[in-house]
């Protein structure tokens, strides 16, 4: 039993020859990462009438949002859901005529895993109420959450702008939430939700990005899928665009007329470049940071994690589709969504879940080879109430060193920070979910706005 072969999705060719001028009568723009940020950022600049050449690393274009065949499983890579909100995403899949590939997920049901069974998560103040799980001293101060979010609404009521919030950075979500909430919300609501989602845990996570995070979920936040897997996005962006694959870049260097882009050994000169790349990258690969500009960057951090995807028999699918599972139970995960909920990625008859292993774990099997890799999964799964376990026929494993960006205890000031310096790199712009949040839609914006700041640099 091992890892099903791999086939990208049928898409059309990215690669083009790379040449250091397609057009000499347009702006010529760089674009270092073909995530959805890079690919966002590329195709607004060339609507923007800009000459644009993308650089991704990797064989295949998508990033933390690609789609892979497993026989007739579809797997994603990354991205696991959007969202209703997702308003620049949807405005973008209708630009490209795939809007209709939107569709709800036919489960949208959740779950704890508390004293050993999966117990339904309804957090609907009547149910609360009637609810065995929590005490009569957790049901009291939960009605303080609506009032906190109330009393800073202000800050927290734009969610691409996130440094708004920056004066709520004070502690940690942890601290925060056993202080005002108690042990029993931060155990069994606040963990799982966050750690199986975001991959961090509350000690990890600032109570800015807590508020903000809740707050955004309450103005509504229905769970949506690209029909086939949401690399679709990503794949039909590429292929409108000029994006060269295999293609990384070694170093980026600006000065106030150009930006030089090293890649395969030469030295290719841009009016501008667009660095799409995981934050925590950016410091190593541009050379002509500013020294607010490298402080920042040295300072943005990523979780790690190892994603496991399950295929079975039917008879191993539960009945809900995202877990949360606290630490206090035992189990080395920090949750599990049933992908059966999505449109057309699962064969008639067959379950696919997955997993995402906890930091601790992962940190020990990141270089670990499969076999290693199932055994320890297999142990964490036997702890876990799940029914036919038996009937597993394959496992598929991603590694992420570098998962989702962390916005810990400081990081919103020092974002705010980031965004209001006036010394900054000439012909340099920046995209990446760490500039807004750990959400696609983040990423998205964020190349939206590098696209434009970087036009208007250039007069487009």
């Amino acid at each position: 039993m091992g890892e099903k072969r791999c086939e990208p999705l049928p898409a059309a060719s990215y690669n083009h020859p790379m040449s250091p001028r397609c057009n000499t009568a347009l702006p010529h723009v760089a674009v270092i990462g073909a995530g959805i940020a890079g690919l966002t950022a590329a195709y607004d600049l060339q609507k923007r009438g800009c000459d644009v050449q993308v650089f991704e690393r990797e064989p295949v274009p998508g990033g933390r949002m690609r789609t892979e065949r497993h026989g007739d499983y579809v797997v994603e890579r990354g991205a696991q859901f959007i969202a209703s909100s997702y308003r620049n995403m949807r405005s973008l899949a209708g630009d490209l005529g795939i809007a209709d590939l939107i569709e709800p997920l036919g489960n949208t049901r959740n779950a704890v895993l508390r004293r050993g069974r999966f117990q339904p998560t309804d957090y609907r103040p009547k149910t609360l109420l009637r609810s065995r799980d929590f005490s009569w001293s957790t049901k009291a101060r939960l009605p303080l959450l609506p009032l906190e979010l109330r009393r800073h609404r202000h800050r927290l009521a734009d969610f691409y702008r996130p440094e708004k919030a920056a004066s709520l950075d004070t502690e940690s979500a942890a601290a925060y939430t056993r202080r005002w909430f108690g042990r029993e919300v931060l155990d069994y609501m606040i963990e799982p939700a966050f750690a199986s989602t975001f991959t961090v845990l509350p000690e990890k996570m600032s109570k800015a990005f807590l508020l903000t995070t809740i707050a955004y979920m309450f103005r509504g936040f229905r769970l949506l899928a690209f029909r086939g897997g949401n690399g679709v996005l990503t794949q039909t962006l590429a292929s409108r665009l000029n994006v060269h694959l295999d293609a990384p870049v070694e170093r980026v260097s600006a000065s106030a007329k150009a930006a030089t882009v090293h890649v395969g050994g030469e030295a290719m000169r841009f009016d501008a470049a667009v660095v799409a790349v995981p934050g925590n990258a950016v410091a190593s690969l541009c050379a002509s940071l500013t020294p607010a500009e490298r402080e920042f960057f040295s300072g943005v951090r990523y979780a790690s994690s190892i994603i496991a995807f399950v295929m079975a028999g039917e008879e191993a699918l539960p009945r809900f589709y995202g877990a949360g599972i606290p630490r206090r139970e035992g189990v080395d995960l920090y949750g599990m969504a049933v992908d059966n909920a999505k449109p057309g990625v699962v064969p008639p008859g067959k379950t696919l879940f997955n997993c995402a292993f906890s930091e601790k774990l992962a940190a020990g099997l990141m270089d670990a080879p499969d076999q290693q890799l199932a055994d320890a999964f297999r142990a964490e799964l036997a702890k876990l109430p799940l029914p036919g376990l038996d009937t597993i026929e394959a496992f598929v494993f991603h590694r992420w060193p570098a998962m989702l960006p962390q916005f810990y205890p400081g990081y919103y000031r020092a974002l705010r920070r980031f965004l209001r310096r006036t010394d900054r790199t000439d012909r340099l712009y920046f995209a990446g979910d760490y500039l807004i949040a750990p959400y696609t839609e983040a990423a998205l914006a964020s190349g939206l706005r590098a696209a434009r700041a970087c036009a208007a640099g250039l007069g487009r």
